[in-house]
């Protein structure tokens, strides 16, 4: 298992080194990406539940990766900010989304 958690944070660098894009960045698009495709592949509204709790499920479980690979250092303010970068757009394109729902 602590393998597998090495590897899949040495990719996540190595992936950030060959786009030339900082941390946050990589989780802004990785949020929205998953947004975006999560919402085409189960054919779901943007507004529906299903895509925006996905972000969420992945942007949770990508920290508790951080946190299980050996010779990471714990921050919970960083973890924190990780999670908000992944979130804060498809949040408030799901609220958009909604927003006639709502309104109703």
């Amino acid at each position: 298992m602590r393998n597998w958690l090495t590897q899949y944070s040495e990719t996540k660098s190595a992936v950030g080194d060959y786009l030339g894009a900082s941390e946050a960045l990589l989780h802004l698009h990785a949020g929205l990406l998953i947004f975006f495709l999560s919402s085409l592949l189960f054919r779901r509204r943007m507004r529906s539940v299903v895509p925006i709790g996905l972000v969420y499920a992945f942007a949770i479980g990508n920290e508790l990766i951080d946190v299980l690979t050996p010779n990471y250092v714990a921050n919970a303010v960083g973890a924190s900010v990780d999670i908000l970068n992944t979130v804060v757009w498809p949040t408030l394109l799901f609220l958009l989304a909604r927003r006639r729902l709502l309104r109703a």
